[in-house]
């Protein structure tokens, strides 16, 4: 099998759900005896979409990398469109106008139209021009891994057209499939998801950042308001003011967030850690926080819940949903009330916390461990190829 994925950054270290799990499952691909080449940018970061890699061919963990630079984008003119689109005001123009200021490359467009070397393409995620306009170049030999959520601009005309365009889709959880099916005439496709594999030995010892913290819990991802990373710190902070030993909030990541001042002594901010680090900090808390609603997956959630860490997730988000309910894994949360008290079950019942957060182990190592994964890319893969 011949893969192409296609997705706007790539690399070591760029941080983002959709191209983590891209680089994941195309490197996967390259151990496993398949051909995978990737398309993307020459830009690392999503703010400013500034070309800082070299433009070219690179080869990364066997796979052939194609940097191609960014084209010329109006980042005013796509904030203006901004509120139009959110609240459902725009027309099919915007929509297209918007799309085409968000990140695109001509260069990239011009070799997805040249390229017929590969079985299938694989465009992540959904809501950038590398991907919907990519799609259009060759919609017969392309399947979108959209990462989507339910949000304003899954219902785009030009992204449901796009979605229904292509052979299909590769989704990572069944949630995620469901709603691409309910807003969209998808062809084809099945759940994939990202692969794990289990914990080689023991986590290290906890920073000392955390070390003398006593209970907390942790937050790991973008530090952005979008990931309700504001209302993980104010129902923390709300806990401590009613429980003596109420717990610190440890936050890892990077992004525009930061604590307020009142928070200080409540959330510690570790910003961007080593994996190794990442391993311990998740070990030692009572449970992941994962306020955010818009998850298709949850990399973090399946990274917690596989050093036996349950979670605390956001009710409003189906995926997160689905995960706790077939694993028993943790507990979820939509008022603050529902908060403080899946948080004293994790606090005041050791061994329950234990329990859920082997249950949770189980469920990622069954199923997200690889073999369960590359299965399932196996099966739908090469029934997207044409």
């Amino acid at each position: 099998m011949r893969i192409l994925w296609v997705v706007p950054r790539y690399g070591r270290g760029i941080a983002g759900g959709a191209e983590t799990l891209v680089r994941a499952l195309a490197t996967r691909c390259a151990a496993e005896g398949w051909s995978a080449e990737v398309a993307t940018t020459c830009a690392r970061d999503h703010v400013t979409w500034a070309d800082e890699l070299p433009e070219g061919t690179v080869v990364e963990d066997g796979v052939a990398v194609h940097r191609f630079p960014v084209g010329p984008r109006d980042g005013r003119r796509y904030e203006a469109l901004h509120a139009a689109i959110l609240s459902g005001r725009a027309g099919y123009a915007d929509e297209l106008e918007w799309l085409a200021n968000s990140v695109w490359s001509p260069g990239m467009q011009e070799f997805l139209e040249d390229e017929t070397g590969h079985d299938l393409r694989v465009l992540s995620p959904y809501l950038f021009g590398t991907t919907l306009w990519g799609a259009q170049a060759a919609p017969e030999r392309s399947a979108l891994l959209p990462c989507l959520h339910d949000e304003p601009y899954a219902r785009l005309t030009t992204v449901r057209r796009v979605m229904g365009a292509v052979r299909g889709g590769l989704f990572n959880a069944p949630a995620e499939e469901r709603l691409a099916r309910r807003i969209a005439p998808v062809r084809d496709g099945g759940v994939v998801g990202m692969g794990f594999d289990a914990p080689a030995g023991p986590p290290p010892p906890p920073p000392a950042a955390v070390r003398d913290l006593g209970p907390y819990l942790v937050y790991a991802g973008r530090l952005e308001e979008g990931k309700r990373v504001p209302v993980a710190v104010d129902h923390v902070m709300r806990l401590a003011g009613e429980r003596r030993d109420g717990p610190a909030l440890v936050l890892m990541g990077r992004g525009g967030y930061r604590a307020p001042a009142s928070a200080r002594g409540h959330v510690v901010e570790l910003g961007y850690v080593s994996e190794e680090e990442k391993r311990a900090v998740y070990s030692g808390a009572a449970a992941l926080v994962n306020p955010s609603e818009m998850e298709s997956l949850s990399i973090v959630l399946m990274e917690a819940w596989l050093e036996g860490t349950p979670a605390i997730v956001a009710s409003g988000s189906e995926v997160m949903n689905d995960h706790v309910a077939r694993s028993g894994g943790g507990m979820t949360f939509g008022s603050y009330d529902e908060f403080r008290d899946a948080a004293g079950r994790v606090l005041d019942n050791p061994g329950e916390r234990e329990r859920m957060g082997a249950r949770g182990r189980t469920y990622a190592l069954e199923e997200y461990g690889w073999p369960a994964v590359w299965e399932r890319l196996t099966v739908v893969a090469e029934r997207l190829a044409p």
